[in-house]
């Protein structure tokens, strides 16, 4: 709040160790330069005890990333759990330059250990950014990694702002039979946006489709 961004760097982790006197599981991680001013380059960090807390959360987390604004910029990647309740859990953060497949990796890296443990598989939920999509198989090799149909409906190569709206229709279909019949209806009225739609394997946005999908709506707005 107070000072410049530089000075808030070099705070980083007295900040980190004073949360860790009042929480002993708090999980951080900064990294620096090797040189003899020691730069910032990313951190990461995790609020109270991951494995424990995880077990009262549905098996779903939700990965994106967004630019920080500010005299340094950089990217904050973020991952979010959803409770019983629906309600948003923040899990983990991470500070890096920008989304790389090296800063992904290291992000998902630290996070992945401190939720294994957990008696199930869980549900990766991100957008289709290829980045993400090459590195989550690699770091959560027997997870399930799905896309979400906001990201999907907003991205449609289409004019026609019914598409978009049939679509969350279709995502959100309960049966095949209100499946087939969204989409015969956008066939009818927009071929094109419905190519688009096919070029994306239903196995992966459609939670029919989906193992464990009574526990999580693609369609969903936490990536914002």
């Amino acid at each position: 709040m107070r000072g410049s961004f530089e000075h808030a760097y070099q705070l980083l982790t007295s900040y980190f160790m004073e949360v860790r006197l009042v929480d002993p599981n708090f999980v951080f991680d900064i990294q620096t330069t090797s040189c003899k001013d020691k730069r910032f380059t990313r951190c990461f960090w995790c609020f109270g005890s991951p494995k424990k807390t995880y077990k009262l959360l549905r098996p779903v987390v939700v990965i994106d990333g967004t630019f920080l604004k500010g005299r340094c910029r950089g990217t904050l990647l973020t991952g979010i759990a959803i409770d019983p309740s629906n309600h948003i859990f923040p899990l983990a953060f991470s500070i890096i330059d920008s989304e790389t497949t090296e800063s992904w990796t290291y992000f998902m890296e630290i996070l992945g250990p401190n939720f294994y443990g957990y008696d199930t598989r869980f549900v990766v939920i991100s957008d289709r950014n290829p980045i993400i999509i090459n590195v989550v198989p690699k770091v959560f090799p027997f997870e399930i990694h799905t896309f979400c149909a906001f990201y999907i409906s907003n991205n449609i190569k289409t004019t026609l702002k019914s598409t978009r709206i049939v679509f969350r229709m279709v995502e959100e279909a309960l049966t095949s039979i209100d499946f087939d019949k969204h989409m015969n209806a956008i066939q009818n009225t927009d071929p094109m946006g419905l190519q688009y739609i096919l070029g994306i394997p239903k196995e992966i946005w459609f939670n029919l489709y989906i193992p464990m999908s009574k526990y999580v709506r693609c369609h969903s707005v936490l990536l914002n």
